[in-house]
């Protein structure tokens, strides 16, 4: 079918349903039957030739899109000089030296070296001092609970011997009497 064909039945079919719907009686279900049940063939390469011209016509050919993108590429490379020679005249506006006035503290002078010398020092000796403290303190600790084990120790053995010396007492002579006083002073002799 050639789309001019198909056009024109289209048009025909328009003007059927135009004029069924102007009668002041309903259309009936075989009148719309007959206008809807026209069998239409279509040739879709005479129907693509006939559109398509149509259809080109807002689409842009290649030398418009390379033209489009060579305009955009300018562009961009605009843009980007613009920023190149931004920075450029950024660093350039950078001062290479510095000139300083007044104190600075640092090692600048011998007495300003001498100070954080000594400081230095205080803070290292310090830490030496404190570190040394609870170390002492740790080791005080240490021998502390190593006193309250040995305690325990010697309470436990001595009310074993207590509940021995009770359960048979035939044997009770034979584990003298626990007495500490002057025990120690054998150890503190001058």
């Amino acid at each position: 079918m050639n789309p001019q064909d198909l056009f024109n039945d289209i048009k025909a079919i328009k003007a059927q349903l135009d004029e069924l719907s102007k009668r002041p009686a309903p259309a009936t279900a075989e009148q719309l039957t007959q206008v809807t049940d026209r069998p239409i063939t279509l040739d879709a390469k005479s129907f693509a030739q006939h559109v398509l011209p149509d259809l080109k016509k807002g689409l842009p050919d290649t030398a418009a899109i390379e033209q489009a993108a060579d305009k955009a590429a300018s562009r961009i490379a605009h843009t980007a000089d613009q920023a190149v020679q931004n920075l450029e005249k950024t660093t350039q506006r950078i001062p290479r030296h510095v000139q300083v006035t007044g104190d600075i503290y640092g090692f600048t002078t011998w007495n300003a070296a001498l100070i954080y010398g000594l400081v230095l020092i205080l803070v290292v000796f310090g830490a030496w001092l404190l570190c040394d403290y609870y170390r002492e303190q740790a080791q005080e600790t240490v021998i502390y609970k190593q006193a309250q084990e040995v305690i325990r120790e010697r309470d436990y053995y001595y009310n074993q011997i207590q509940d021995y010396k009770r359960n048979n007492s035939k044997y009770a002579r034979l584990f003298p009497t626990y007495d500490d006083k002057g025990f120690w002073d054998q150890f503190n002799k001058p």
